[in-house]
């Protein structure tokens, strides 16, 4: 059966569409992929509410995704539609909401962190090789950034963590610079249970780090999902982007868009983040928790 999910993050708006084996709970085509970066968790530290312009950006991207959906008969009520960090903070949330759902049909889920955890779990396994061993992923995104670590098979959270960083709230930071106390105060919890030599890293900001990384100039799920990067040689990645003026990174990575400003942040909080867990190795997945709300098929939070 097909299936339709949106993730409304902190930086983007997703949509997911896919053929699924729901009893297997397997996608076994996609139909639709989509992205639009939205930046709707920008300034939330200082004023916890959305920006208009942030606002206008994602209904402009979840109407677009309406027509796509409608032009393969698929209705917007019977899609998942989740809303993450920024909309657990923004005191505007509710009423933007009520809006798409009037206007546009889309019902909105604000799902916790642990459900968030779960769900971005979930669908990063729909691309595992079989495996019983655990392991530790990074989903960064605009506002926060999870750690969970789960066994595989079978399907178990042993341990999350919601740590409240991501890309968007890192370039904040490093504007009004504040962000090195902020990370410290973050990273002052104890880790220990995501101590890993390999770090399974997914969502938006690592996905196109990784892109850069090797090179693109055009992104491709297909080209990265699965890429292994050597941490010690992400770290000087790194160091060199810090440098980097964003138009010069427009230039010679046109697909970054609105993400461009947000990356050097992003790979900081990705190095701070790795080096307290002992991370040797970087892996990347092109999948996560519109995946996992597609497969599972309904909200259990």
């Amino acid at each position: 059966m097909i299936r339709a999910s949106i993730d409304i993050g902190s930086n983007s708006v997703l949509l997911l569409v896919a053929e699924c084996n729901v009893k297997e709970k397997r996608i076994e085509k996609e139909v639709l992929n989509l992205s639009y970066v939205t930046s709707l968790g920008k300034d939330l530290d200082k004023t916890k509410l959305f920006r208009q312009d942030s606002m206008d950006a994602t209904f402009e991207a979840l109407a677009t995704y309406k027509k796509e959906l409608l032009i393969i008969g698929y209705r917007p009520e019977d899609v998942l539609v989740t809303a993450t960090e920024a909309s657990r903070v923004a005191t505007n949330a509710r009423e933007f909401y009520e809006r798409v759902k009037l206007q546009l049909g889309f019902s909105v889920q604000l799902i916790s962190a642990e459900d968030e955890a779960f769900y971005t779990a979930l669908g990063v396994t729909t691309g595992l090789s079989n495996t019983g061993e655990s392991v530790v992923i990074m989903d960064m995104g605009g506002a926060s950034t999870e750690l969970i670590r789960l066994e595989f098979s079978p399907f178990k959270i042993l341990s999350t963590i919601s740590l409240p960083v991501g890309s968007v709230r890192a370039t904040d930071w490093k504007k009004e610079g504040f962000f090195s106390a902020k990370m410290e105060e973050i990273l002052s919890v104890d880790l220990s249970a995501y101590r890993t030599d390999k770090l399974l890293c997914v969502a938006g900001s690592m996905t196109s780090l990784a892109s850069m990384y090797s090179g693109h100039r055009e992104y491709s799920d297909k080209l990265i999902d699965g890429l292994k990067i050597d941490f010690s040689t992400f770290k000087d990645f790194s160091y060199d982007l810090q440098s980097t003026s964003i138009d010069n990174l427009l230039l010679l990575f046109p697909f970054l868009g609105k993400r461009a400003p947000m990356l050097a942040g992003a790979s900081e909080v990705a190095i701070m983040i790795g080096e307290k867990i002992g991370a040797k190795t970087l892996e990347i997945s092109t999948r996560g928790l519109r995946y996992g709300t597609l497969i599972q098929g309904e909200f259990d939070g």
